[in-house]
């Protein structure tokens, strides 16, 4: 073959090439390429898919929880329809605020069942509000509704055990003594608290003892026989109380007698054995004991106050007139400091 033969069917050959690839390794290469990029978009596609489904289970699994609540609420024609009323009103505003609230409402229920309380507790005492809610609305003050039904059968078991009260003026007086201690009673809660006023019989006021002694001056116990006696039935007809405590108070003065024998002596000047006099206190928590003991014997000995619990106690030093701890800073002669309370309670 002669040369110039040869290098035309070189050139021929390489005519049919793309980038020395054959047309049909060209040709598979294309169809490669196309199933990677078809694979990527297939990849792609299945994960777009797998977040769909997802979000799918998710909106089903809410409206599963929200279709519970909305049977709920269903059952309860209240909630129903107040839940018609908001959607009818089309504000979404109003819908969301609605949605907030009972949301609310079921984590406040979820924290009460997490400190013991249950639910049927809580629709019991819902049941109840609600009760109380028509009586107001009817004009009907729940209270007073309350008072009068105890009223009513403190009266017939009155009747049952005191045949005397059949009596009907009896009966009457006492219907208006029970009217009148109730209004005395509102009347209080409207003024802002229900407890008895303080009696305070300082020296600085004339109430006298005898110097580091409990023996009262015969003023002070006349006093205590007339305008005290008096000022005490009086609160106990306002505040249907029963118990009276005195309580002795001194002043920041230290004490310097000796031996104290109110152990020994207490009990004998109580039962009437021995004069107030004989107690020898040798601190002013004993002295404020002595003096508020000298003041209980004169109140127990008046008739008036027969009814009564008269109980002794002792302050010493540690309360001032303000009703706060003292500073023990006023060690000298503090009038106002030395003094007898008389507070007034009701017996357990």
């Amino acid at each position: 073959m002669m040369p110039g033969s040869v290098g035309r069917q070189t050139a021929a050959y390489r005519q049919g090439l793309v980038l020395g690839l054959t047309m049909a390794e060209l040709m598979l290469l294309l169809v490669f390429c196309l199933l990677i990029a078809l694979g990527v978009a297939l990849a792609t596609e299945r994960a777009k898919r797998d977040a769909a489904v997802e979000r799918l289970q998710n909106a089903e699994a809410a409206a599963a929880s929200q279709q519970a609540l909305v049977d709920t609420i269903k059952r309860n024609a209240h909630l129903a329809e107040l839940l018609e009323r908001t959607a009818q009103s089309g504000s979404a505003r109003e819908i969301d605020e609605f949605w907030r609230k009972l949301v609310e409402s079921d984590e406040i229920v979820e924290a009460l069942e997490r400190q013991g309380v249950s639910r049927a507790a809580l629709r019991e005492d819902s049941a109840y509000f609600g009760k109380m809610q028509r009586l107001r609305d009817n004009g009907i003050d729940p209270d007073q509704a309350a008072r009068g039904a105890a009223l009513a059968s403190a009266v017939d078991k009155l009747l049952v055990d005191s045949p005397s009260m059949r009596n009907p003026e009896a009966l009457a007086a006492l219907i208006q003594k029970g009217l009148s201690a109730s209004n005395r009673q509102d009347e209080r809660e409207q003024n802002g608290h229900t407890w008895p006023p303080i009696i305070n019989l300082s020296e600085a006021d004339g109430y006298f003892f005898a110097t580091r002694s409990a023996e009262l001056t015969a003023d002070f116990a006349a006093k205590l026989r007339t305008a005290v006696v008096d000022r005490l039935l009086e609160i106990g007809r306002s505040f249907d109380v029963d118990v009276i405590e005195v309580i002795g108070h001194t002043d920041e003065r230290p004490v310097t007698s000796g031996l104290s024998n109110l152990d020994r002596q207490l009990s004998t000047v109580m039962s009437g054995a021995s004069d107030v006099g004989l107690l020898q206190p040798a601190d002013n928590a004993g002295l404020g004991l002595a003096r508020a003991v000298a003041v209980v014997k004169v109140l127990s000995a008046e008739p008036r106050l027969s009814d009564f619990r008269i109980i002794p106690l002792s302050g010493a030093q540690l309360v001032g007139t303000d009703g706060r701890l003292t500073r023990w800073d006023e060690r000298g002669d503090v009038r106002e400091l030395r003094r007898i309370e008389i507070r007034m309670r009701k017996s357990n």
